[in-house]
């Protein structure tokens, strides 16, 4: 074994895939027990674990906990939002769903409680945790329409899993009810909302100052979240609105950080002149077409430089991403017709958010609302509205946690 191969530090996150790759098989033990063990799957989950976090540690000071992901993103992510308080925290990759892996990291951290976050049905994390009486939380828990009926396809396997988790915190009413149809007992689940919906503004990024240099005054639309296959929905709509003689700036943020060189030279080919974030200091272009977010943890801070937002996920069958993170920064917001995963958000936007039938619409709903100031002004009271009547799903988590934690029943959700 060469040491490329070997286990990073500890503190520190995994030295590329090699490393990922080595300690998601054979995991770091973790010095338990530990209070909770908090899984989030990728770079969104990370952010909804950071709010949960946070609200836990506010209601039990105490708290020590281990906090993982399963994903590169999100693994670099954990090291971004929890990195200060690394102290009270282990944080970890997921390790793969094989007995073993599972065994070891589970067998040292010892956790009094398993919270998961949003959809993860992990059948050998289940398995061991209900073996060892381990309690098992689901927060901001949703499920689609399609999960249901894969669940209930797959057989025991999957519904046993469900059997498993002692506490469902639904994020809205139908997930509630899909959770029930998939095999969870009714009586374990309780509607909490949305822990998106507690977020604060997320704060302006680092590069701000240098991004409005850039501008320079024109107006920005923002494309946050942008699925490989809506990259050139998303510039042909940028296109539409140059030739219409609208000056805009795009600020395009790929859902895959996978996909960030690959859609730079898609830009480089297409002759539009660009400013990439992770070479925002380089001498280059002064006015550029499109600023690339090529970088994580940055695209909540990112809205707030906009004056109108895209979100992905939309535009083809994904059920679409973050609708809220926009909405907190006060922009009018644009999705495409597959909103699925995100449906309860946007009707409860109303007038903040915008579907389109088709990425043809895209381009007019963008110069709409670029030149009207009232229509963004009513959208931001809308959106103003939505933060106003709906918080509290965080606090509420926390106290089903906190009570698990302790052996206390999950008091009523308030």
């Amino acid at each position: 074994m060469n040491g490329r191969d070997l286990p990073p530090a500890p503190g520190t996150p995994p030295r590329g895939l090699p490393g990922l790759v080595w300690e998601r098989t054979w995991p770091r033990p973790v010095h338990g027990p530990v209070d909770a063990w908090v899984q989030a799957v990728s770079v969104g989950e990370v952010e909804v674990a950071a709010t949960f976090v946070a609200a836990l540690v506010g209601q039990r000071p105490s708290t020590r906990l281990l906090v993982t992901s399963t994903t590169p993103a999100g693994v670099e992510l954990l090291h971004r939002r929890f990195g200060p308080e690394a102290e009270a925290l282990a944080l970890r990759p997921f390790p793969l769903d094989l007995p073993f892996s599972v065994a070891r990291l589970l067998d040292s951290a010892r956790p009094r409680l398993l919270v998961l976050v949003e959809t993860e049905i992990w059948p050998v994390l289940l398995s061991l945790a209900r073996r060892g009486g381990t309690p098992v939380l689901v927060v901001n828990a949703r499920l689609s329409e399609r999960s249901v009926g894969r669940i209930l396809s797959l057989g025991p396997l999957f519904r046993g899993a469900l059997s498993a988790l002692t506490h469902v915190a639904a994020r809205t009413a139908g997930d509630a009810e899909r959770f029930a149809r998939a095999g969870v007992p009714p009586g374990r689940i309780r509607v909490s909302g949305d822990l998106k919906l507690d977020r604060p503004r997320a704060e302006a990024p680092a590069f701000a100052g240098t991004f409005e240099r850039l501008a320079g005054g024109r107006p920005v639309f923002v494309a946050g979240s942008v699925a490989d296959d809506e990259v050139e929905e998303v510039l042909s709509a940028r296109d539409r609105l140059a030739q219409a003689g609208t000056d805009v700036l795009l600020l395009l943020a790929p859902r895959r950080p996978d996909s960030f060189d690959s859609v730079a030279a898609r830009l480089a080919a297409r002759g539009l002149a660009t400013v990439r974030r992770s070479r925002i200091d380089a001498p280059g272009t002064v006015r550029p077409d499109v600023f690339l977010l090529d970088s994580l943890g940055e695209l909540a801070g990112s809205y707030g430089l906009g004056d109108v937002a895209f979100v992905g996920g939309t535009l083809v069958p994904k059920g679409g991403h973050n609708v809220l993170e926009p909405l907190r920064a006060g922009l009018p917001v644009v999705v495409g017709p597959s909103i699925g995963n995100v449906r309860a958000s946007v009707e409860a936007a109303g007038e903040a958010v915008r579907v389109v039938p088709d990425a043809a619409r895209l381009a007019d709903e963008v110069a709409r609302l670029l030149g009207d100031g009232a229509a963004r002004g009513l959208a931001r009271l809308a959106a103003e509205a939505l933060f106003a009547g709906h918080g509290g799903a965080a606090a509420r988590a926390a106290a089903a946690a906190a009570a698990l934690i302790e052996g206390r029943p999950v008091p009523e959700a308030g």
